[in-house]
């Protein structure tokens, strides 16, 4: 009878092994396999700043949905095009998949970081495990940043910024790129996704003088960065621009709305929402006839 316990005892053992394996397999990957998962060093374009929507991270084991999202933030603003991290709760997963397929998490996150770090596609791959690793495309390639580096050097030193004051040498910046730039009316929300072109981003605005909202941006976010300005990009359903902290207040900059198509052709230069704030921005668009401002409040905070 003993005998027959142990035996017993041993099966329901197996079976609790068994049906348990991905669970006890996990706790050993966790505690004992990948136990000391760390990023990267950052690159040269790493923003040493946190913002109230995400923050940067050493955790790569996330107990809770924020922690994802901080995990995100951290490795694009790191410059890293693959990162491995662990759920370590339960709805992990399901957040990990509405994050990965919800368009406002990784778009908002991709605005917060350097144009030279942000992504072109982003690939999730989830195993049984809970271990998540991304794959990351970035949107400008290494002879990219190495040619717009080269030509906002040369635009900074022909417009001789070193005696101006801070408001003086973003505006001179502002009006250089609506001056030598118009707007690319070929691209529209439709189409942008398939036309092969360079107007989404620096390199259409700099080399070929035409680009979007997203072009004008970025140009301006990475001139911004040079000067180490605390900015980022914002961006509602159909348009994107610029936010920037000067003198301890957070200011929109829209150089794309600063240069509007004319019926006869004519090259305009407006300052209407050249460092503004939320208040100013929405009533300068009154003026338009159009609302494409209306930016997420709960992600982009800092503009409230």
């Amino acid at each position: 009878m003993e005998k027959f316990l142990y035996i017993l005892l041993f099966i329901l053992l197996i079976v609790l092994v068994y049906t348990k394996r991905n669970e006890i397999t996990k706790d050993i990957m966790i505690n004992y396999v990948d136990n000391d998962l760390k990023f990267e060093e950052p690159n040269e374009y790493y923003k040493n700043y946190d913002y109230e929507y995400v923050q940067n991270t050493e955790n790569l084991y996330p107990e809770k949905k924020q922690d994802i999202l901080n995990i995100l933030y951290t490795t694009l603003n790191r410059g890293q095009t693959e990162v491995s991290f662990y759920c370590k709760y339960e709805e992990c997963i399901n957040d990990v998949n509405e994050i990965a397929e919800g368009k406002d998490y990784l778009a908002s996150i991709n605005n917060l970081v350097h144009p030279f770090n942000s992504y072109k596609n982003i690939y999730f791959t989830i195993n049984k495990y809970g271990k998540i690793e991304l794959s990351i495309k970035k949107q400008y390639s290494d002879t990219e940043i190495l040619i717009i580096n080269q030509k906002i050097d040369n635009i900074m030193s022909e417009l001789s910024l070193e005696s101006l004051n801070d408001y003086e040498k973003i505006q001179a910046f502002h009006d250089y790129i609506i001056n030598n730039t118009t707007y690319d009316s070929s691209i529209n929300i439709e189409n942008q996704l398939t036309v092969d072109t360079n107007s989404n981003k620096a390199t259409g605005l700099l080399l070929e003088n035409k680009a979007i909202c997203s072009g004008y941006s970025d140009t301006m976010a990475i001139f911004l960065n040079k000067l180490n300005y605390n900015n980022y990009k914002i961006s509602s359903e159909k348009h994107v621009w610029n936010l920037i902290k000067l003198d301890n207040n957070w200011k929109h900059i829209d150089a794309t709305w600063d240069d509007p198509i004319s019926s006869d052709g004519k090259d305009i230069l407006l300052h209407d929402f050249f460092l503004i704030d939320t208040n100013e921005l929405i009533e300068n668009e009154k003026k338009f006839e159009q609302i494409e401002h209306n930016f997420n409040k709960n992600i982009y905070k800092e503009a409230n």
